[in-house]
């Protein structure tokens, strides 16, 4: 906490503050939990669809420039050191500024030799920091690269524009400035006028990020960052990840929201509300029950309780 203060990440210090999870030592025991929260590919590289060469993300320097000073104050580096304020530095700096923000990428940037693809595995994985929760499970967080993560926002800046309308009034936990507050409102309101016959529950998917298929979720530079398996470092330790996106990434709200759209969409509940991977339904219950059994069926596994 200390360090974010001296940082001037005023924000991240008072999350720590009230955080009741604390460091995991990176232990065998700590290692088995991550394992498990990181599992196979359902689906094999081959088998995944292919975004076209013509769906390359292409983004100015402008927009580079705002997904840099993003960074919030002290931001961690990934395994090579390279820090967001080492950019950020360099973009400021009077005499190479100017120049600082040059060049172009692809998205076919996985090419079939085999040193390449171990490189990029690297590349597309970090380092992986464990956290114990008070429950008693772990909480795992990626910190990925600087470069990639710093393309991560420019993508993710790019397809909330483009989804904000399509997420909307559902999922409220991307593209919605104060939606958790437009959420808990809502839910408030429906829940001090619940008829007899009404109930109100609130779900939550267990491992949501890692859990997602990835043959339902990529789409154009994601295809070079989660079509193959990557490389997360916990301590001495690798793990490999090979389903859904990674927490700590940028993209990784967007995508999940993303994927699990079109089930709030069919839902029918008359309070129908997803603030990221914590969903709340109200209404008949029959209705809720039948909604609820839905979400089970498709896959996702929420965890709930009656309100």
């Amino acid at each position: 906490m200390a360090a974010k203060l001296e940082d001037g990440n005023v924000r991240a210090a008072i999350r720590l503050l009230m955080s009741d999870d604390t460091p995991a030592a990176p232990l065998v025991e700590s290692l088995n939990k991550l394992r498990q929260k990181h599992p196979q590919a359902s689906v094999r590289a081959a088998e995944l669809p292919r975004p076209l060469l013509s769906q390359c993300l292409s983004v100015d320097e402008s927009e580079v420039r705002r997904a840099v000073l993003s960074f919030p104050a002290g931001s961690a580096g990934g395994p090579d050191g390279l820090h967001p304020q080492h950019i950020r530095d360099m973009l400021l700096c009077r005499e190479s500024g100017a120049g600082f923000l040059t060049g172009h990428g692809s998205d076919s940037v996985r090419e079939h030799d085999p040193l390449r693809s171990v490189s990029l595995a690297c590349f597309f994985g970090g380092r992986l920091l464990a956290l114990n929760k008070i429950s008693g499970g772990i909480h795992s967080v990626a910190i990925g690269f600087t470069l990639r993560h710093l393309t991560s926002k420019c993508a993710n800046a790019y397809g909330v524009n483009h989804l904000r309308s399509f997420f909307q009034p559902r999922q409220l936990g991307v593209g919605t400035p104060g939606g958790c507050e437009a959420a808990i409102h809502s839910a408030r309101r429906y829940l001090e006028a619940l008829p007899a016959d009404h109930m109100m529950v609130k779900l939550d998917f267990t491992n949501p990020f890692n859990s997602l298929h990835r043959h339902d979720m990529l789409y154009t530079f994601c295809y070079s960052a989660y079509s193959h398996p990557s490389t997360l470092f916990y301590g001495s330790y690798i793990i490999s990840s090979e389903e859904g996106p990674q927490q700590g990434n940028p993209l990784s709200p967007l995508l999940f929201s993303n994927t699990i759209q079109p089930l709030l969409s069919s839902l029918s509940s008359e309070l129908n509300l997803g603030y990221l991977d914590d969903v709340t339904l109200a209404g008949p219950a029959d209705t809720v029950a039948s909604d609820v059994a839905d979400i089970v069926d498709a896959g996702v596994g929420p965890q709930y309780s009656q309100v």
